[in-house]
């Protein structure tokens, strides 16, 4: 079997299917970070979420990691061990594949050691070389990392990654944080992907979806429009 998500909630479900469509699109996106403005924004939930629902995909090889070195999160949401991760292949203590570990048909690499410097790490060449090798061997590579409030390691990541997608919660930040995220990102010449919206409490009877917000030609339009489609709200 393909690895599971959201087992159960179709309507959940179908939301990540339908971001896999739009990313599926541009065929040279293969390495992705996912991030937020702040913390408890469901970030790693969605990055788990949306990594299995491509691992689903027949014939295609695909890696999850997890660079939130401070939280963790993705080795307590699969429920794996976090002895060995990114940080030990990085600095060469542990091979690849002895830090690779399988959730169905998903690889994932966890955090593994906490650095004293998270930047340094990052930004070696070392980790550009790392994620350079993933993104050939594998049809996609999903980053998790911290929050951009909080730190600047997805600001660093993002350098070297085909695309970012932030995570929004309804709620959960003001205007002007949304506005010095993206400043943050569009200084480090990040290619936004989109925007997805989570979170959110649907009225009886609606139909579950997302809003996702792309970028091209560095301007900020909606997927669909309002026009001629009903968009569909996402929630986690």
């Amino acid at each position: 079997m393909r690895a599971q998500y959201n087992q159960g909630n179709f309507e959940i479900n179908e939301s990540y299917r339908e971001v896999r469509t739009y990313l599926g699109i541009n065929k040279d996106t293969k390495t992705i970070l996912i991030t937020s403005a702040e913390m408890d924004e469901g970030k790693t939930t969605i990055a788990c979420n949306l990594a299995s629902c491509f691992a689903e995909l027949e014939d295609t090889k695909v890696l999850l990691i997890d660079c939130d070195f401070a939280k963790r999160g993705v080795s307590r949401y699969f429920n794996i061990d976090n002895t060995r991760g990114i940080s030990d292949i990085v600095f060469g203590t542990n091979k690849v594949e002895e830090c690779v570990q399988k959730v169905g048909f998903l690889d994932v690499i966890t955090s593994g050691a906490r650095p004293s410097n998270t930047s340094i790490l990052l930004n070696s060449q070392s980790m550009k070389n790392v994620v350079k090798k993933f993104r050939e061997e594998y049809d996609y590579v999903f980053i998790d990392s911290p929050p951009i409030s909080r730190m600047n390691d997805a600001c660093i990541i993002t350098q070297y990654v085909d695309g970012t997608i932030i995570i929004n919660a309804v709620g959960a930040i003001d205007s002007r944080v949304a506005k010095i995220t993206l400043e943050k990102l569009n200084k480090v010449g990040a290619n936004i992907l989109g925007i997805i919206l989570n979170k959110f409490k649907p009225e009886k009877n609606e139909y579950y979806s997302y809003y996702s917000y792309g970028y091209e030609d560095s301007k900020r339009k909606l997927f669909g429009s309002k026009k001629h489609k009903k968009h569909r709200k996402h929630q986690e």
